[in-house]
């Protein structure tokens, strides 16, 4: 059996929580209004006693059978039905009164009015001997109810909550007073709330299930969209891209991060398809030469001195390159990644002042130190020092003999800013961020001549970044180019 997916589950979660609230509601609902008819009917009985108690003693009888009597004609006003109370009052040494003779008057003598129907007083007698034998059970049961409050079954009219409530009367006659109401019209009502509540409940769990299901797809659309994408992308299609408009809150942070990690990926494969590329392509030069040298000097069975001298050299210029742009490639990843860096405060005026002086004999230029702030910054010592020999190298190899290269460290903030500047024909603009990538070849004026593995600006901005700072080119004051470190401050 398939499991259900995440808008199943929500839809599934929201109609759960929606059937344990209903299922809270309709028992506190049923349980209030259930002990709320129960105190009304209480009290009821409660003021129909009070009230039946107090007419018994304004009626000026003194005597057990005056008070029957009297018990009589205040029974005899009272109904008794599905929806009317019952009314039973037993004198002591008197008899009963009752507006329902046939259930609690057993032994009453009968009494009728011209032109009226029979009242409800009677006493006690043997034609109780006659009534069915419900009809006697009901009686007992009434009559023999304790004082306070009980629930009797009576035949006819369901269960009846009775008061039974002893009271003494003029004369010294004890009575005792028993109204009941019958509970047939709170339970109809409890069923009828407990109907309503199973229908409207079916109702609001299935619109809920609905309305869940509807909420549930619109929070899982942008998910859905993602595994889509992230399906095109299994597939390579890195140029598939979340929508963003008509999204909001975390959906739309969803998407652009989505995006923005797209991008990157995408980024990343293009520059490591254009690193394939141009790696193989660097190398498949000095890798012909060796074997096209090797080819020449394999077809000559009697290859002279000579010959051979000049293929070995060949081959050792051509594999020469070929380590260095293997070296320069295992230094760019290390200098990609912080994990190895030994980092130390240091001043930056010793490492300038080194490079400077070992470059300077080396190379028909005007290689100088400029200003160079004490701060010290934290940086690998021999890290940095690859860098500052990449950018000098840059330098020299993009300016005419006896051009001027200058070397600076300035404060900025809280930042101290390294730059190599000289007088050569500069970057255009539109290549200040391209010649920092590997291989990267520009025009003419700029390109890499003098044999070098096409990777050193591409070291120095992985070392710079390693460091937490940024690498860029701008215009020079001599003229030239200007490439800018910038380390953070210790």
């Amino acid at each position: 059996m398939p499991h259900p997916g995440l808008r199943g589950k929500l839809a599934i979660s929201i109609a759960l929580v929606l059937l344990i609230a209903l299922g809270v509601t309709y028992f506190a609902v049923y349980r209030g209004t259930g002990s709320e008819l129960k105190d009304r009917t209480e009290s009821e009985l409660d003021k129909g006693v009070s009230q039946i108690a107090a007419r018994l003693k304004v009626g000026g009888a003194d005597t057990p059978a005056e008070h029957t009597a009297r018990a009589r004609q205040i029974t005899s006003a009272e109904g008794f039905g599905p929806n009317a109370r019952l009314v039973s009052i037993s004198i002591e040494g008197g008899g009963t009164a009752s507006n329902q003779p046939e259930l609690v008057g057993p032994g009453l003598e009968d009494h009728h009015s011209d032109g009226e129907q029979k009242h409800a007083g009677h006493e006690s007698g043997d034609d109780s001997e006659d009534e069915p034998a419900e009809k006697k059970q009901d009686a007992d049961r009434i009559l023999g109810s304790a004082p306070g409050y009980s629930t009797i079954e009576v035949e006819d009219a369901g269960k009846v909550r009775i008061l039974t409530r002893e009271v003494e009367l003029p004369g010294g006659v004890k009575a005792t007073i028993r109204v009941g109401q019958p509970l047939a019209p709170a339970e109809n009502a409890l069923e009828g709330l407990s109907d309503t509540f199973v229908i409207v409940g079916i109702a609001t769990l299935l619109l809920g299930a609905l309305a869940g299901w509807l909420l549930a797809s619109t929070a899982t659309r942008p998910m859905r969209r993602m595994a889509q994408v992230a399906e095109g992308v299994d597939a390579g299609d890195l140029s598939a891209r979340m929508p963003v408009e008509g999204t909001r809150d975390e959906a739309r942070r969803l998407a652009e991060s989505f995006n923005g990690m797209l991008d990157r990926l995408e980024d990343a494969f293009d520059r490591q398809r254009a690193f394939v590329a141009d790696a193989s392509h660097d190398l498949r030069t000095p890798l012909t030469v060796v074997r096209g040298q090797a080819e020449v000097l394999a077809r000559n069975p009697n290859p002279s001195r000579e010959e051979v001298t000049r293929v070995y050299e060949l081959v050792s210029q051509a594999t020469a390159r070929m380590e260095l742009m293997v070296d320069d490639l295992l230094l760019l990843a290390r200098a990609e990644s912080s994990e190895g860096l030994r980092l130390e405060p240091l001043e930056l005026e010793p490492l300038i002042s080194a490079e400077v002086e070992g470059m300077a004999f080396e190379n028909n230029r005007d290689l100088v130190a400029g200003v160079v702030t004490g701060r010290r910054v934290n940086i690998d010592r021999e890290q940095v020092a690859r860098l500052l020999s990449n950018l000098i190298s840059n330098a020299i190899a993009h300016t005419e003999e006896g051009g001027r290269i200058e070397v600076s460290a300035t404060d900025h903030g809280s930042k101290v800013v390294l730059a190599v500047d000289d007088d050569g024909p500069g970057v255009p603009e539109s290549d200040r961020e391209r010649v920092f990538d590997r291989f990267a070849r520009l025009d003419e004026s700029r390109s890499s001549s003098l044999g070098g593995s096409g990777l050193g600006l591409a070291i120095v901005r992985a070392i710079a970044e390693a460091h937490g700072g940024e690498a860029r080119c701008v215009d020079s004051p001599l003229g030239g180019a200007r490439f800018e470190i910038e380390f953070p401050a210790a």
